[in-house]
């Protein structure tokens, strides 16, 4: 059976056309053989120029050493863990304030946080000093237990928290407030001591 001149230029068209399909098949996929094809290296029309960084007119001059020997240096000023036997932060906020709200806590205690959040806000409403302590930290436990030696009942001299302790000035413990203590009740007791305060 012979095919007709038609037939087989269709047929070699075909054969030609799958083998160039498989061709870039290869070509695109790899083939699972590790050898690439080289890109080709375009070169721009117009070559590119690089511009060299703008350098400034005037370089700032680093300063010598003299000079920085001759700088004075600012250092904090230290505060005293105890002042006048409180601790710093009370003693500082008694210097500003006639009455100082305090506020113990112990660390990690979800009723202390708010405690002391009631404590700041009476404060606030009664315009006095605030200060928050934790009863874990023994640079404020030991001046502030000896401060507390002389209130008139032993519970009053125990640190623990939650609790709010109204100071007047110079150092005096006005009152304690155990437990838990809702801003209005702070706000009124730092009202009263301040009737006392000098």
């Amino acid at each position: 059976m012979s095919l007709s001149p038609r037939v087989r230029i269709l047929a070699a068209a075909g054969f030609a056309a799958m083998l160039a399909l498989l061709g870039g098949l290869l070509l695109l996929g790899g083939g699972g053989s590790s050898s690439s094809a080289a890109v080709p290296v375009i070169k721009p029309l117009h070559p590119v120029k690089k511009h060299a960084a703008a350098t400034p007119a005037h370089k700032a001059k680093a300063p010598s050493r003299k000079a920085l020997a001759k700088a004075p240096v600012k250092r904090k000023a230290h505060v005293p863990a105890v002042i006048d036997g409180m601790p710093s932060a009370l003693a500082l906020a008694l210097r500003s304030h006639s009455v100082v709200v305090v506020s113990l806590y112990t660390p990690d205690s979800r009723v202390d946080a708010m405690a002391t959040e009631e404590a700041r806000h009476g404060a606030g409403v009664a315009h006095v000093g605030f200060v928050a302590f934790s009863v874990a930290d023994e640079k404020v436990v030991s001046p502030l237990t000896s401060l507390l030696t002389g209130a008139p009942t032993p519970a009053d001299r125990v640190l623990d928290g939650p609790a709010t302790l109204v100071f007047v000035r110079p150092n005096s413990l006005f009152v304690r407030l155990n437990g838990f203590a809702d801003r209005d009740t702070i706000a009124q007791a730092a009202a009263n001591a301040a009737t006392y305060a000098p």
